[in-house]
């Protein structure tokens, strides 16, 4: 089985997330995509949105993809999110599969700094989508470069809006704006 692994922030998740990873399913010919919202990250200071409010959105995004799957693994754990320790996990609960990690290009920019990052390529491949103002340089057999489109969508521009009493509506699902407003998320 191909199984694919996309984890962030998705703090909040958008239509560019949502996009990205039915188009990583098809084009990488996927029987699973994880879904893996993180609960506590490892690289920046923990100022994102409650991780159980994050996994929700991703669980409402996605509930009527049958490749694409939500998993809590990061969200449910009391340490810090390496993607090592996460694939190692995976592998665990999904033995001798072939392993995809899908990453951005922005963070394909510095993966030569991750937790065991040469570990990461023996394990998996690591998948990197183009994002515009980046680029990589590490090379190896497994990192996988698509060619795919470029979206204008962050989901620091959906929090800008929201401060600023904008629409979001063009950026995310009608359910992922209704959930933002109902638990009254992004507001300072």
């Amino acid at each position: 089985m191909k199984i694919g692994i996309y984890g962030g922030s998705f703090n909040p998740i958008h239509n560019g997330h949502i996009y990205m990873a039915k188009f990583i399913v098809d084009h990488l010919n996927l029987d699973k995509l994880l879904i893996i919202p993180v609960g506590i990250p490892s690289h920046r200071k923990n100022i994102l949105a409650d991780a159980n409010m994050r996994l929700k959105m991703c669980e409402i995004a996605f509930r009527n993809e049958k490749k694409i799957e939500v998993s809590d693994i990061e969200v449910k754990s009391k340490d810090i999110a390496f993607t090592y320790d996460t694939l190692l996990k995976i592998i665990e609960m999904y033995p001798n599969n072939e392993y995809y990690e899908i990453i951005g290009e922005d963070s394909g920019a510095y993966f030569h700094r991750w937790k065991n990052y040469k570990e990461i390529l023996k394990l998996a491949k690591v998948v990197i989508l183009q994002r515009e103002g980046y680029s990589t340089l590490l090379k190896d057999a497994n990192i996988l470069q698509v060619k795919n489109p470029f979206l204008n969508f962050s989901s620091t521009g959906v929090r800008e809006a929201i401060l600023k009493e904008e629409s979001i509506e063009s950026m995310v699902p009608k359910e992922i704006a209704e959930f933002i407003k109902t638990n009254k998320l992004y507001k300072r």
